[in-house]
């Protein structure tokens, strides 16, 4: 549990300059670490049936609507935890897409060129992505999780945690801890 019942905005490691400090509860801390968390649900509900990761989205959701006139604190971080898995889905389903046309494709051709025997050599291609895809599909989950369940730990234990790209984001469009 997090002693500091203050936090300061860090922004690349720097104390941003003429930022008030934000009074947080332990509870809060806790709250906003199970939103960065809730990643394991989204993952284990895609897993088990691809459109459940939709479902899992809705935790990180219900807790920014719940939070965000409480507290600011947690409601930004169920907001970039959002994003975050949000995107995470979309950019998995559109590679898996992208990767099944490639392989589709890569299949097809050699196989109607067998016929003239240039496919045979096309083959071990279309092999090598095949393998590719699956090694990508398999590992691309779990990168995604471990970054989710690292920014977790990191809000758990005091942390001023950004999502790249994701924190920036959304203190530009005016969404403040």
């Amino acid at each position: 549990m997090p002693d500091a019942r203050v936090v300061q905005e860090v922004v690349r490691g720097d104390v941003t300059a003429g930022s008030e400090p934000v009074r947080v509860s332990p509870d809060e801390w806790t709250v906003a670490s199970l939103a960065h968390a809730s990643v394991v649900l989204t993952m284990i509900l895609g897993i088990a049936g691809g459109v459940g990761a939709l479902v899992g989205l809705a935790v990180p959701l219900a807790m920014y609507f719940g939070y965000r006139e409480r507290s600011r604190f947690v409601a930004f971080h169920a907001l970039q935890s959002l994003i975050y898995q949000m995107a995470g889905v979309l950019i998995y389903a559109v590679l898996a897409a992208v990767l099944a046309v490639w392989m589709t494709m890569a299949w097809t051709l050699s196989g109607l060129l067998a016929s003239v025997l240039v496919g045979l050599l096309l083959m071990p291609f279309a092999l090598l992505l095949t393998l590719l895809a699956v090694l990508l599909l398999v590992c691309a989950p779990f990168a995604w999780l471990g970054y989710g369940l690292y920014g977790a730990y990191h809000v758990y234990q005091g942390g001023a945690f950004r999502y790249w790209l994701i924190g920036e984001w959304l203190e530009k469009k005016g969404v403040k801890v």
